[in-house]
C-alpha cells in the first residue's frame, strides 16, 4: 500500500469554545527552517483557515495566542500564512483525502525514526493527551509549543510541550509553574536565561529535525524577536 499523504488524528471539541476541531499529520514538509519532519496541524473543522482568521473563529485552536489577528486594529503577527499550507490541508480533509484511524502499526511504520513538529499551525495542548503521546511514543523525538500555559486544562502538556513566552514576564511566571519555555526577546537583545535556538545561531546549519531541545522537558530556550511579531515582545 502506497503511504499516505496525510493522516486524521483526531477529532474533537475545543475546550476554548466548545466548537468543532480537526488535528491533522502531514507526512512531509517543505519547510526549510524544520527539515523533514511530518508536520500537526490543528484546525477548525466546519470553517476553513482564512475565514476563520477574518471572523475570529480561529478563537477556537488559538485561544489567547497574542499573534491572532486584532479586532479592533485588523493586525495579525502570527507567521504562518493561512491560505497557503493550512486552507490546502483543510480543503483535501474536506474532500475525505486523507486516511482516519492511525493505528499503533502505522505509527510504527510511518513515524519511526522520524522527529515530529506538533502545532505547525494551531495549539497542540488542545491535542488529547493520549493521541499526543501515542503518536511522539511512535516517533524519534518531538517539538511543540503552547501558548495555552495558562489554562487548566492544558496542564497535561508541561513537559511535553514549551510554553510560549513573548517577553521576560512570560518567561518567569512559566519557569515559575515549571514550564520549559520558548522565549522570544526583544529585538537586539539576547536572553539572559537558557540557550539560544540553535538554529538562528549564525552560520548554523542546525533545522528543527536536527535538534531535540523542544519537547517540553529538556531546555528554556530564546530566540531574538524577528517579523511583525517582535510588535508583542517585552
Amino acid at each position: 500500500m502506497e503511504q499516505p499523504k496525510s493522516l486524521i488524528l483526531q477529532r474533537g471539541i475545543s475546550p476554548i469554545d466548545g466548537n468543532p476541531f480537526v488535528v491533522i499529520l502531514t507526512l512531509k514538509t517543505s519547510n526549510r527552517k524544520t527539515g523533514q519532519m511530518p508536520q500537526v496541524w490543528i484546525l477548525r473543522e466546519d470553517v476553513n483557515p482564512v475565514e476563520a482568521i477574518a471572523t475570529g473563529a480561529d478563537y477556537s485552536i488559538c485561544g489567547n495566542c497574542p499573534h491572532r489577528k486584532d479586532s479592533v486594529t485588523g493586525k495579525r503577527s502570527c507567521y504562518v500564512n493561512p491560505g497557503q499550507a493550512p486552507l490546502s490541508i483543510w480543503k483535501a480533509y474536506k474532500r475525505g483525502l486523507y486516511e482516519e484511524d492511525l493505528t499503533f502499526e502505522d505509527g510504527e511504520k510511518y513515524l519511526k525514526g522520524k522527529r515530529i513538529r506538533f502545532g505547525a499551525y494551531g495549539d497542540p495542548a488542545l491535542i488529547d493527551p493520549v493521541i499526543f503521546w501515542a503518536v511522539a511514543g511512535a516517533a524519534e523525538g518531538h517539538t511543540a509549543y503552547t501558548h495555552q500555559w495558562r489554562e487548566p486544562w492544558a496542564q497535561w502538556a508541561r513537559g511535553a510541550m514549551q510554553a510560549s513566552c513573548d517577553g521576560l514576564a512570560d518567561y518567569l511566571e512559566a519557569s515559575a509553574h515549571g514550564w520549559k519555555t520558548f522565549r522570544v526577546t526583544p529585538k537586539g537583545e539576547q536572553g539572559s536565561h537558557g540557550k539560544q535556538c540553535p538554529a538562528t545561531v549564525e552560520n548554523s546549519q542546525a533545522q528543527c529535525v536536527t535538534c531535540a531541545l523542544c519537547d517540553g522537558d529538556k531546555a528554556d530556550i530564546w530566540v531574538e524577536a524577528h517579523g511583525t511579531g517582535a510588535l508583542h515582545v517585552k
